[in-house]
């Protein structure tokens, strides 16, 4: 009878732990797209991966060329969008500092969510060498 207490309390802990360990995911977007189909992308492949994970990814989408349209207050069209994901799921939202100055971009001219890089590909660069996963993101037809 002790014998059996102990396996299934080793069988116990062993699935916990197995199940316990679901793995982190991080995961850094390279978006480029100033087109409303790639908005609409973007915020559906965020939302995919916060149902897949209940909410416990680590998300970053990094903005850059025409790409940035999708954080300036004039020009989005998923404003909405992206302040549920920064505030329910602290989804972090970057815009590319070089970028902003070749095309003439202040950060007023943003949403409030979003943070400044000074260049796009050494955020992603950065991101990837700790560990993080790269997409690229928008509609490709």
């Amino acid at each position: 009878m002790k014998k059996i207490v102990l396996t299934a309390a080793a069988v116990f802990f062993i699935v916990t732990g197995v199940i316990g360990q679901q793995k982190e995911h991080k995961i850094i977007f390279d978006f480029t797209k100033g087109d409303t189909a790639s908005f609409s992308t973007i915020m559906r492949q965020l939302n995919n991966i916060v149902k897949a994970t209940e909410g416990k990814a680590k998300l970053e989408v990094v903005c850059y060329g025409p790409g940035l349209d999708i954080l300036m207050k004039e020009r989005t069209t998923v404003q909405q969008q992206i302040e549920e994901f920064h505030r329910k799921y602290n989804v972090v939202f970057s815009a590319c500092e070089a970028s902003m100055q070749r095309r003439g971009i202040v950060k007023s001219q943003l949403l409030p969510q979003t943070v400044t890089v000074p260049l796009a590909s050494l955020e992603i660069s950065s991101k990837q060498q700790e560990g993080w996963s790269y997409l690229k993101a928008g509609y490709n037809p």
